[in-house]
């Protein structure tokens, strides 16, 4: 699948209309069971045909961002899972929030909890979309560095050092 999508991309920004065409088709296909795999299946089937619709608008917005060098998927799902987290921001909800981390439980104390848009307040911009790729969506760190751009190393000790700050930041 990636070959096929990659070649029709190419095609398709070389000014081939026909490979565009077919682009987007395989593409949407592909989305629609990503977007079940992150948890669309609890939408209306008209709300995930209109995720699909906004998250090729994306991708046809976005293309000049894609390197021919690099696998076209990760870049895809990318776009796909940033459009997803959108959608649900705009209707002040996430999917399937119901235990973010392990590393973010609250512990049995009075103090009160504080929800991940407060932790996300915390964090610079690139901070926020290591929690959200590995933490929050699950993310592997491989994924999320192909994501980000970034060494896999990079992300494991960005992490690593994003969570001690958040606890030490939420101890005081």
């Amino acid at each position: 699948m990636e070959e096929k999508l990659k070649e029709l991309f190419l095609l398709s920004s070389q000014g081939d209309q026909e490979a565009y065409g077919s682009f987007l088709t395989l593409t949407a296909a592909l989305v629609k069971k990503y977007l079940i795999y992150l948890g669309g299946k609890y939408e209306s089937r008209e709300n995930v045909e209109d995720l699909v619709q906004e998250i090729l608008i994306s991708l046809h917005q976005k293309k000049h961002t894609f390197r021919s060098d690099n696998p076209i998927l990760p870049w895809l799902y990318a776009i796909a899972r940033y459009r997803f987290i959108d959608h649900y921001r705009s209707k002040k909800r996430l999917p399937r929030m119901e235990e973010i981390s392990d590393d973010f439980k609250a512990e049995e104390t009075s103090e009160p909890f504080l929800n991940l848009d407060e932790i996300l307040v915390m964090l610079t911009p690139k901070q926020k979309e290591m929690v959200m790729l590995v933490k929050v969506e699950g993310a592997s760190y491989s994924e999320a560095a192909v994501a980000l751009g970034m060494s896999v190393s990079s992300v494991k000790v960005g992490i690593h050092r994003i969570l001690k700050s958040v606890k030490d930041r939420i101890a005081r």
